[in-house]
C-alpha cells in the first residue's frame, strides 16, 4: 500500500468479504528498487508501517509479507495433507493395474506370433479409449 491509501475496511474484510480474509502487504516502490533498498530493509519498513499507522495498527500481527508467507505455507501444507491420502490410493490402484498389464505382456514370446496382434489391438483400444475420455473431459491425460 502506498501512503494515502486507506484500505482499512477492505483489510477488515468488510467491503468484499473473502473466506480467508485479506493480508495487507507493503511492496517496495520503484524508487526503493532503484535506490537498491534490500529485502530485509523493505520488510522492516513494512513492519514499522503497520505498527505505526493508526488505521492498520490493529492488523499489524496479521499483516505483512512474512505473515502472508506463513499463511500460504500453512494453507499449502494443509492442502497437501488433505489430498495426499486420496492421491496415494489412486497411485496404488494405477500401480496394481500396471502390474496386471505387465504380467499380461510378460509372457508374449517371440514364438507366440498369434498373440502379438491381439496384444497390439488391446493397446490401440486402450489408447483410443483414453483419448476419447480426454476429449470428452473425463480423463486427465493420455497414458
Amino acid at each position: 500500500m502506498d501512503d494515502g491509501t486507506d484500505a482499512k475496511e477492505i483489510l477488515d474484510n468488510k467491503i468484499l468479504p473473502l473466506r480467508r480474509g485479506y493480508i495487507g502487504v507493503v511492496n517496495r516502490s520503484q524508487r526503493d528498487i532503484e535506490g537498491k533498498k534490500d529485502i530485509k530493509a523493505a520488510q522492516a519498513a513494512e513492519r514499522k508501517y503497520f505498527l505505526s499507522h493508526p488505521a492498520y495498527r490493529h492488523l499489524a500481527e496479521r499483516a505483512g509479507t512474512a505473515f502472508l508467507q506463513k499463511t500460504l505455507n500453512q494453507q499449502l501444507t494443509n492442502h497437501i495433507r488433505e489430498v495426499l491420502p486420496s492421491l496415494r490410493s489412486k497411485l496404488e490402484v494405477q500401480l496394481t493395474s500396471m502390474e496386471v498389464e505387465v504380467k499380461e505382456f510378460k509372457y508374449l514370446g517371440r514364438e507366440d506370433a498369434s498373440s502379438k496382434p491381439r496384444a497390439m489391438m488391446q493397446m490401440v483400444n486402450r489408447v483410443t479409449h483414453d483419448f476419447e475420455e480426454m476429449i470428452e473431459g473425463g480423463g486427465n491425460s493420455v497414458d
